[in-house]
């Protein structure tokens, strides 16, 4: 199977022969007039070096014929001077001892006639050489140099051009092997240039999907092993004989309670992973952000109203861009974990300012708190500090808050002691529009 750098060599080199053979076969019809003009100055030289040997020197004719001739040109005698294609009026100028050029305009021959003393002498080309064959001798080198410097060109050129696809057919084997992290450098603009563009986007998607698999799968069979040990038990409990109705209700409780456990985890370890392979956020538009921070307690207000919790809400008017439902899982989930860890008849202070090109966002509750090492490791995915923590959720949700912060190029902090409550602190950076004068 031919490679596509040779397909191209082949194909250019036809073009060009082609090409250079017609321009040549309509050329040979063109300098006719101009070859004939050489070949006449050229033997109208040797016809006067000729009369001049004769009127100077000595030498025999024959002697002079000899010196005459060469390479190109033959001088002979004309044994009868009638025999030749010759007018009227050329042999009378020949006869008077003038130099006559014979050219036919329809046969590309030519030959000069010239009288010494009483011989008439002509001079034409050597047998070997017609008008014609000189003609294609030289346009044949000039083709021949033609097309060896433009297959050296098109070799030369076809190299660079296909070695963006070795390159990509190179990468395409290394992810066919399963290495998503091929990427290609790419200058160009051209097909090939959107083509390797492509594939590396290609590549970063595959690439996104393959961690997206991994990481589900690892943490799965991770996390998942107590909740299904926890409904794999109690569903045996179920099968026993001899339950009372109180207990067959409250195993049925746990084990619906625990499958809503999996499926939280599962949604959120899906998020998790989503948003650790993705830089820039998806959809950016303008909203508020006040109002987004209050939409979210809202929505809480289930959860805060079974402990009768008090919020003290304190919210600048700040317009924001970015992708407002994912920045407002960042609120759900942090004021949710407020709730959760107040006591009943607790207090939440909420509150939003802007601070030259950042808005800050400060949520603090009066709960059990977090010691240092826990502060250390909070982000973490999985992580949960004690039992405590442990019965509320999977240690994901702060890992996802973390993440969409980054993304959005800001900071989070957290500040807290054990009994004396939990204080998380948001910053995010504002675009030039969004900053008040």
């Amino acid at each position: 199977m031919k490679s596509i750098k040779t397909k191209l060599i082949l194909f250019f080199i036809l073009l060009m022969f082609l090409s250079a053979s017609l321009s040549s076969f309509l050329y040979t019809f063109i300098p006719f007039n101009n070859i004939r003009d050489e070949f006449k100055l050229n033997q109208q030289a040797i016809a006067i070096s000729i009369l001049e040997l004769r009127q100077k020197t000595d030498l025999p004719l024959a002697d002079i014929i000899k010196m005459a001739s060469n390479f190109m040109h033959d001088v002979s005698v004309i044994e009868d001077i009638h025999k030749i294609q010759i007018s009227e009026e050329e042999l009378e100028k020949v006869q008077n001892s003038e130099i006559v050029f014979l050219s036919s305009k329809k046969i590309p021959v030519s030959t000069t006639v010239v009288k010494v003393e009483e011989d008439y002498m002509q001079i034409s080309l050597q047998p070997h050489n017609t008008m014609v064959q000189i003609v294609f001798s030289r346009i044949g080198f000039t083709l021949v140099l033609y097309v060896g410097i433009g297959a050296c060109l098109i070799a030369l050129f076809s190299k660079k051009a296909v070695e963006n696809i070795v390159k990509l057919t190179s990468a395409a084997r290394e992810v066919a092997k399963g290495n998503f992290d091929v990427q290609i450098e790419n200058n160009s603009k051209d097909e090939i240039g959107q083509l390797t563009k492509n594939f590396n986007t290609m590549v970063n998607e595959l690439k996104g999907i393959e961690y997206l698999r991994k990481d589900f799968i690892n943490s799965v069979s991770h996390e998942f092993k107590t909740p299904i040990a926890s409904i794999q038990g109690f569903a045996k409990l179920l099968q026993s004989e001899g339950l009372s109705e109180e207990e067959r209700q409250e195993y049925a409780r746990i084990i619906v309670e625990e499958t809503s456990r999996l499926s939280r985890l599962s949604s959120n370890i899906l998020r998790l992973s989503k948003l650790e392979n993705q830089d820039i956020f998806a959809e950016k538009k303008k909203f508020d952000l006040d109002e987004q921070i209050r939409k979210s307690i809202l929505l809480l207000e289930p959860e805060w109203n079974k402990k009768n919790i008090e919020f003290c809400i304190e919210l600048d008017k700040i317009a924001f861009v970015g992708d407002e439902e994912l920045l407002q899982q960042v609120w759900i989930n942090l004021i949710g974990n407020a709730i959760k860890f107040s006591e009943t008849n607790g207090n939440i202070t909420v509150k939003l300012q802007q601070l030259g090109s950042f808005a800050k966002v400060k949520i603090r509750d009066e709960g059990m708190g977090m010691s240092e090492d826990v502060q250390t490791r909070i982000f973490e995915k999985f992580y949960q500090g004690d039992k405590a923590h442990s019965i509320y959720g999977n240690g994901l949700g702060l890992s996802i808050v973390k993440k969409i912060v980054d993304i959005c190029g800001g900071r989070i902090f957290v500040k807290s002691a054990s009994g004396k409550g939990t204080t998380f602190i948001v910053e995010l950076p504002l675009e030039k529009e969004e900053i008040k004068k």
